[in-house]
C-alpha cells in the first residue's frame, strides 16, 4: 500500500499559515519524488515557475487584508476577489504543468496524486479566503446600511424641532384662515337683510322700467298707426283736390267752348 504524503499547505490551520504555504508551493512544483530521489523538472518549466513566482506572491499579498486600500479607510473587495481568482488560475496552471511532467516519471500515479493533493490544499485555502472576503463584504455592507440608517435617524431626530415648528406654524395659519372665513360668513349673514332689500329694490326698479318700456312701445305703436292714418288722409285729400281741380278745368273748357261761336267777330258781317 502506497501512503500519499500530505503537503504542508493541507495541514495549515490558520489563514496566515495557509497563505504562507501557498507562497511556498511554487517551489514544491519544481521537483517530484522518483526512484532516483528528487528529479528536477525541465529547465523550461522551472524558468516559467520562477518567472511567475513574483506575480503569485503579489497576488497572495493582495488577497490579504493588509493589501486593501488602508489609506482610503476601506477594503477593496473587488481587488481581493480578483487576486483570489488569479491565484486559483495560477494554481490550476501549475497543476497542469506538474501533471504533464509526471508522465515522464516512473511513479506517474503517485506524482499526479501528489500534484492533486497540492492543488486541493491551495484551492481549499483560496476557497476559505474567498468565503472570508464574502463574509467581510457582507458585514461591511451591513455596517454601511446600519450607518446610513443611523445617519438618517439622526437627521430625522435633528430636524424634528424644525418640523414641529413648521407644523405649528401651518396649524396657526390654518386656524387663522378658518377664523377669517367665519368672520366673512358672519358678515355675510349680517348683510343678508340689506342684500334682500337691495334685491327687492332692484326688482321693483326693473319692473318699473319694464312697465315704462312697455308703455313707450305701446305709445310708439299708436303713434305709428296715427301717422299711417294721417298719411292716408293726406293722400285722400290730395286725390280729392286733384279731382276737383280736374273738374274745374273741365268746366272752364266747356264754358269756353260754349262762348266761342257767339262772341267771335265776323269780318264780312255775316
Amino acid at each position: 500500500m502506497i501512503v500519499k504524503p500530505r503537503p504542508a499547505a493541507a495541514k495549515a490551520t490558520s489563514p496566515a499559515a495557509s497563505e504562507a504555504a501557498i507562497l511556498a508551493m511554487p517551489t514544491l512544483a519544481r521537483t517530484f519524488p522518483s526512484r532516483a530521489g528528487r528529479i528536477a523538472l525541465p529547465a523550461l518549466v522551472v524558468a516559467a515557475c520562477a518567472a511567475l513566482m513574483p506575480a503569485s506572491g503579489a497576488l497572495a499579498q493582495a488577497s490579504t487584508p493588509a493589501a486593501a486600500p488602508a489609506a482610503a479607510g476601506a477594503r477593496d473587495f473587488a481587488a481581493e476577489r480578483k487576486a483570489i481568482g488569479d491565484s486559483r488560475a495560477w494554481t490550476n496552471y501549475r497543476f497542469a504543468a506538474a501533471e504533464r511532467e509526471c508522465y515522464s516519471k516512473f511513479f506517474v500515479t503517485r506524482c499526479i496524486d501528489q500534484a492533486k493533493e497540492i492543488q486541493r490544499g491551495e484551492l481549499h485555502v483560496l476557497r476559505t479566503r474567498e468565503l472570508e472576503v464574502g463574509e467581510a463584504e457582507r458585514a461591511h455592507r451591513a455596517a454601511e446600511r446600519d450607518r446610513e440608517q443611523a445617519l438618517r435617524r439622526a437627521e430625522f431626530e435633528a430636524s424634528q424641532p424644525k418640523r414641529a415648528a413648521s407644523e405649528q406654524s401651518s396649524r396657526q395659519a390654518f386656524d387663522k384662515k378658518q377664523q377669517e372665513q367665519q368672520l366673512r360668513d358672519a358678515q355675510r349673514q349680517g348683510e343678508a337683510p340689506q342684500r334682500a332689500a337691495n334685491a327687492q329694490a332692484y326688482q321693483q326698479k326693473q319692473s318699473d322700467f319694464d312697465a315704462r318700456m312697455k308703455e313707450a312701445q305701446q305709445k310708439g305703436a299708436e303713434q305709428a298707426q296715427q301717422r299711417q292714418e294721417n298719411v292716408k288722409a293726406y293722400e285722400a285729400k290730395q286725390r280729392e283736390l286733384e279731382q276737383r281741380q280736374k273738374e274745374l278745368e273741365e268746366r272752364r273748357a266747356k264754358a269756353k267752348e260754349q262762348q266761342s261761336p257767339a262772341s267771335a267777330p265776323r269780318p264780312f258781317g255775316f
